[in-house]
């Protein structure tokens, strides 16, 4: 479009310019005996239409670039856009990758922990009542784990005069401790906190928590995991 324009331009301003010429020419002897201010009146109204017609010309290839510099302002802008989006869908799936290793690592941290760690569970012991109207019963302390180290077996409130007991070491393995109670027959339901805390192999201390229970209709003391691998 821009060549265009120039291309019509020069050819106007030729043919324009011929004309003239041509006018000059034909009538000489009329413009040699112009007078100097006659001859600026006529050069004047001779080459203003010229001027005239570069200054349209120009004023359309300004507003042709302009429209070309608008259409590239938007076709970046356009590219800004979808360069975000892009930007924006590749930032969200390095989190999912770093949320799914996140939560990989996780699961192998999980399973070393299980690896190393004691199984502990308890079973009731035997009950026998005594004729000073108590109860002597026990709770059998299991590993089916790894080595538990440093045991001790805590209850909140207290089996009677059963605070804290130590039991030393369970292996790797099916062994087990015993834990021994002497309590008053009582007509109500007796509930605590039993926690267990040990040395484990990777030298960590850990606590174990568990819900006790004694029913009165059933006075043995069952215990029920409830927190457990806490630091």
């Amino acid at each position: 479009m821009g060549k265009k324009l120039e291309l019509w331009g020069a050819i106007g301003t030729a043919v324009y310019l011929l004309v003239i010429f041509t006018k000059v020419f034909l009538n000489f002897d009329a413009f040699q005996a112009l007078k100097l201010n006659e001859l600026g009146d006529f050069l004047a109204g001779a080459f203003g239409p010229v001027a005239f017609f570069w200054l349209v010309l120009g004023f359309l290839q300004q507003g042709r670039e302009l429209r070309l510099s608008t259409d590239a302002l938007q076709i970046q802008a356009q590219e800004l856009r979808n360069s975000v989006e892009q930007q924006s869908i590749m930032a969200a799936a390095a989190t999912q990758q770093i949320e799914a290793h996140k939560a990989t690592l996780l699961l192998q941290e999980l399973e070393r922990e299980r690896a190393i760690s004691p199984k502990l569970t308890s079973i009731p012991g035997s009950r026998r009542g005594g004729g000073d109207s108590n109860i002597y019963t026990s709770i059998q302390i299991n590993n089916s784990g790894e080595e538990a180290r440093d045991l001790v077996v805590s209850f909140e409130p207290s089996i009677a005069d059963v605070t804290s007991v130590a039991l030393g070491k369970l292996l790797k393995g099916a062994t087990s401790r015993s834990i021994e109670f002497v309590y008053p027959v009582s007509k109500e339901d007796r509930e605590g906190t039993c926690t267990i805390r040990y040395l484990r192999s990777d030298g960590k201390y850990i606590l174990e928590k568990f819900d006790y229970k004694i029913p009165a209709v059933k006075p043995f003391v069952y215990i029920e995991k409830h927190i457990s691998f806490l630091p």
